[in-house]
């Protein structure tokens, strides 16, 4: 053979492993790009609307509900495209004209703002003071309404009490003056 039909040889057979390659990658991408496609499909990634409580509770987020007329729904959805996301329920029973309007908090603040344009009245905010009493007694275990056994002159300024003094009243409240060894023997020096 001559060195022109090899350097042709060469060429094509460089020309098809690029080819070759070049084929495979492509097949690689299309795969991944539509795996891709599917997934961003069936995740469903809408951010503003109606949705389903399915899209809200797998969020994981605290939801709020809100009720509505069902007149103003109509109103609500298209203010709703502009950032809120939520779904409806509706109470095919009910009567009385009313929907359930499930939201995450993210967008409470803005449902509420819709509500008080429209009409509806402010939700009233639980006063957290109401619900607790202050306390009878300070708190801790030092405390001489509780009851501890210790009397003001055994506690220390910073109103802990001592520990020589807690033993005192312990030994004052069983009936002993002198403490005892297991078997009955008294010591013979008590180290203070």
């Amino acid at each position: 053979m001559d060195a022109g039909s090899e350097a042709v040889d060469l060429m094509v057979r460089e020309g098809l492993q690029i080819t070759e390659a070049s084929i495979k990658l492509l097949a690689a991408g299309s795969k991944n790009l539509a795996a891709f496609i599917y997934a961003l499909a069936k995740d469903n990634k809408r951010v503003s609307g109606r949705t389903n409580m399915g899209r809200l509770l797998r969020e994981g987020k605290e939801l709020r509900v809100f009720q509505l007329r069902e007149s103003d729904l109509a109103a609500f959805h298209a203010y709703a495209k502009k950032g809120v996301l939520y779904a409806v329920v509706k109470d095919k029973n009910a009567r009385d004209g009313l929907v359930d309007l499930i939201t995450n908090v993210d967008f409470a603040a803005q449902v509420n703002l819709f509500l008080e344009r429209h009409g509806y009245a402010a939700p009233q905010r639980e006063d957290s003071k109401a619900k607790k009493a202050d306390a009878r007694a300070a708190q801790g275990s030092s405390s001489p309404q509780r009851g501890n056994g210790l009397t003001q002159e055994e506690m220390t300024t910073e109103g802990k009490s001592s520990v020589k003094g807690r033993l005192a009243a312990l030994r004052r409240a069983a009936g002993e003056t002198e403490p005892h060894l297991p078997g009955g023997r008294m010591p013979s020096k008590i180290r203070e």
